[in-house]
């Protein structure tokens, strides 16, 4: 994990002689200091751990099939009787945004999901916003569903990030898939693996493939991660991402995503039905925002039903 201090540092040697040098002074790669300097802008998950800020979990779940008797493959319609096991949970991968940690769980053979299930529910009850790919439609619903049948109650409140949601809305990517869009983004690539018969071993206790899954799976949080990244910026407002700025201890003025009280005005004001505010734009991530006063040059324009 990259220290508050170390960041710190490269943020301020970045601010003073630029990242070249900064570098050579900290014996460390360009990358590296492009990544503290990241961390210390955004003040995120780090920060949180000393009571300041909201703390952002990136997180990611592989399942396991439901498993019944079918007579057809196409198009078949299995009716609950069918089924002689529901799929649950095998494992799960997750990260604090901000911290290079990967944390991540996954059953044990002939072992059930509660174990694991209830070790996501800690991170869950901790966080103040998570973060999954499809999490809404996918990851959010099946953890709902698998804590509720183990008799848990529900974490913390929490705001919910939905990278695919954000994709769909946003951009016009070939493929609105997690592996789509990191490779059109040129971030990385899913690990690859054998398909289907990965999931077949593991639940037959494959010690190989167990270890291929939880590979598989932390990758898949570090594409999230450099995905979620990309796309804050350009939400569209609370629907896609919640307003970071109230969950701060302060009355600072911050930037509505990432945190970053770097801000700058810009010459474009934001115009709605009605009045005109000033506009800034976020030095750190580079999201544009209206300011909550309202230009004292603009008009307000009264609206009346006929």
């Amino acid at each position: 994990m990259v220290s508050l201090e170390k960041a710190q540092t490269a943020h301020d040697l970045c601010e003073s002689v630029g990242e070249g040098v900064a570098a050579k002074q900290m014996g460390i790669s360009v990358e590296s200091v492009h990544r503290y300097c990241r961390i210390q802008k955004e003040n995120t998950a780090i920060a949180k751990s000393e009571g300041y800020g909201p703390k952002i979990l990136i997180y990611d779940i592989e399942t396991s099939p439901n498993l019944g008797y079918v007579w057809g493959l196409w198009k078949a319609n299995v009716s609950p009787s069918q089924v002689v096991a529901f799929g649950d949970v095998l494992s799960w991968a997750a990260k604090w945004l901000g911290n290079d940690a990967i944390l991540c769980e996954s059953r044990e053979h002939d072992e059930d999901d509660e174990r694991i299930c209830r070790s996501l529910w800690e991170l869950f009850d901790e966080a103040d916003i998570v973060v999954a790919h499809n999490g809404r439609g996918f990851d959010q619903k099946t953890m709902n569903l698998r804590w509720m049948t183990l008799g848990m109650e529900p974490p913390s409140p929490y705001k919910n990030v939905d990278t695919l949601k954000a994709a769909k809305s946003s951009f016009r990517f070939p493929s609105n898939a997690l592996d789509g869009i990191a490779r059109y983004l040129k971030i990385g690539t899913k690990r690859p693996h054998e398909g289907f018969a990965l999931w077949t071993k593991c639940m037959a206790g494959d010690p190989e493939a167990w270890e291929t899954m939880r590979l598989y799976n932390c990758q898949d949080v570090v594409l999230l991660e450099e995905v979620y990244l990309k796309m804050r910026p350009w939400s569209n407002g609370g629907n896609m991402h919640p307003n970071v700025a109230l969950m701060y201890e302060d009355n600072q003025t911050r930037c509505v995503v990432c945190g970053s009280t770097a801000l700058k005005d810009i010459p474009q004001p934001s115009h709605t039905s009605v009045s005109t505010f000033p506009s800034v734009r976020c030095k750190t991530c580079g999201k544009v925002m209206r300011t909550g006063t309202r230009d004292k040059n603009s008009k307000v324009v009264l609206r009346h039903s006929l």
